[in-house]
């Protein structure tokens, strides 16, 4: 089956023999490369809405993988079993998937893998992720239908990370290819622009914003 390279990616940082719980799975369909593709990958697909889980429950019978991929309906984590060991979510914001861990941090002590592909906010998934006894392991950025994607691996462990390497990454910051600098440059002007803008009552976000330009302008320059 075809899926989008950043699904490829997602699948890649997978290990063999893994229990996944996929939050917010959509229609399914990388759990469904999971199964096809990995060793022994056994899968819950888990989705807040009713109407996702329908066509994910099509998709499975579609491709015959009933027996490897369940399909459940809930909010987050709290229809995790304690037997799974690999949380994948994907397609959210960051905020929203701290919230998420935050909810059921319980849940957390039997789980060996975390994948992640925030579209926002990145840093402070990294930050509070680190916080809670993950070390991160694995990641990339990716292009993927003109978008640029980040994927994070965590693992158990506790490592003490610098405010760069939580802003951009510490596996990325030490291997920066020409997308690193290209979508980098791009935010550096992009911040600019949005400085111009920002009225000067609202010193608080213009002081964040100078300060990432500022770290922006280091690294790039590196």
């Amino acid at each position: 089956m075809k899926i989008s390279n950043r699904l490829k990616t997602i699948a890649s940082f997978v290990e063999d023999d893994s229990y996944v719980f996929d939050v917010g799975c959509d229609h399914a369909l990388l759990d469904i490369f999971l199964v096809q593709n990995k060793k022994n990958i056994k899968v819950i697909a888990s989705d807040i809405n009713p109407n996702p889980l329908k066509f994910a429950e099509k998709n499975i019978a579609l491709y015959g993988v009933s027996d490897k991929v369940q399909i459940a309906l809930g909010n987050g984590l709290n229809n995790i079993p304690s037997s799974v060991d690999t949380i994948i979510i994907s397609g959210l914001g960051g905020l929203t998937i701290n919230d998420i861990f935050k909810r059921d941090i319980d849940k957390l002590s039997s789980i060996k893998n975390i994948i992640l592909s925030p579209h926002s906010d990145i840093y402070s998934v990294r930050k509070y992720v680190t916080s809670i006894g993950y070390k991160v392991v694995d990641e990339i950025l990716l292009q993927d239908q003109k978008k640029i994607y980040t994927v994070i691996k965590f693992n158990k462990g506790q490592v003490n990370y610098t405010e760069d390497e939580l802003l951009f990454g510490p596996i990325i910051l030490k291997n920066k290819t020409p997308l690193f600098y290209q979508y980098y440059q791009s935010l550096l002007q992009k911040n600019k622009k949005i400085i111009k803008k920002i009225p000067k009552t609202n010193k608080k976000l213009h002081e964040e914003l100078e300060n990432i330009n500022k770290r922006l302008d280091e690294v790039l320059k590196v």
